[in-house]
């Protein structure tokens, strides 16, 4: 954040990792500093590519923070994937169906039961494999850790679990005075909340705006947990030496 504001744009890269975290946290954490954050990532192969049987790509994240002024910034937290492996785990802990043409079994076909998928399918299609191979060019073989082609080998250490991630942070007072674009980012903010809701909606919202909101509520009340996930928690505590938390 400090190159960026320096030098108006930065870049970092980091390589073989074993997780990246909440990438949102990160960009977000730019965004507080009144700058545009983008993030990548990219890991072992989990979902389908378009016309190949089995894993082939990886989910790969992308996020993008916009600050804000009176509003809580754009967060665009996505990924390749039409949903997450964690939504995947958590609907085979509650027996919840999964949605239509949301994950695959192991060699890739389309189920909705939780017992049998194991992976999420690709985000449009072609387009969200399209969007996984994109990102393993700029987050790992850009920065010479390939994942991509290492899984697909026949070496020993092809399949060992890594990710690499890329961060950018843009100034916006490159491209004129930073008071005026924020103000911008909130009229637009503004716009698209005025616009009527379809029929079925709850509302109009912008990326992140939900999201900011159930963190104020969580903190303030705390994290529902699901019980078969809290016995699971507990019994790792327990397994650990760790004291569990007491439940409201």
């Amino acid at each position: 954040m400090s190159r960026a504001k320096e030098n108006s744009i930065a870049t970092v890269a980091v390589r073989r990792t074993v997780h990246t975290g909440a990438i949102g946290h990160s960009v977000s954490r730019i965004a507080g500093q009144g700058l545009i954050g983008i993030g990548f990532v990219s890991g072992m192969p989990n979902t389908v590519y378009t016309g190949v049987k089995g894993a082939a790509v990886a989910t790969s994240p992308l996020v993008i923070a916009v600050p804000a002024g009176h509003r809580d910034p754009l967060l665009l937290d996505m990924a390749a994937a039409t949903i997450a492996l964690g939504r995947i785990r958590r609907a085979r802990a509650s027996g919840t169906p999964l949605p239509e043409g949301a994950a695959a079994t192991a060699d890739g076909t389309p189920t909705t039961d939780p017992a049998e998928a194991v992976m999420p399918l690709p985000l449009g299609g072609a387009k969200g494999s399209g969007m996984s191979l994109a990102f393993e060019l700029i987050t790992s073989v850009l920065v010479g850790a390939p994942i991509f082609s290492a899984f697909h080998s026949d070496g020993p250490q092809g399949r060992k679990h890594r990710q690499n991630a890329l961060l950018v942070a843009i100034d916006p007072a490159a491209f004129g005075d930073p008071d005026t674009f924020v103000a911008s980012v909130d009229t637009t903010l503004d716009t698209l909340k005025r616009l009527p809701p379809a029929e079925a909606a709850d509302g109009v919202f912008y990326p992140g705006e939900r999201s900011a909101a159930t963190a104020v509520a969580r903190g303030a009340s705390g994290i529902a947990v699901a019980p078969k996930v809290w016995q699971q928690l507990t019994a790792a505590a327990a397994e650990a030496g760790v004291t569990v938390p007491d439940v409201i």
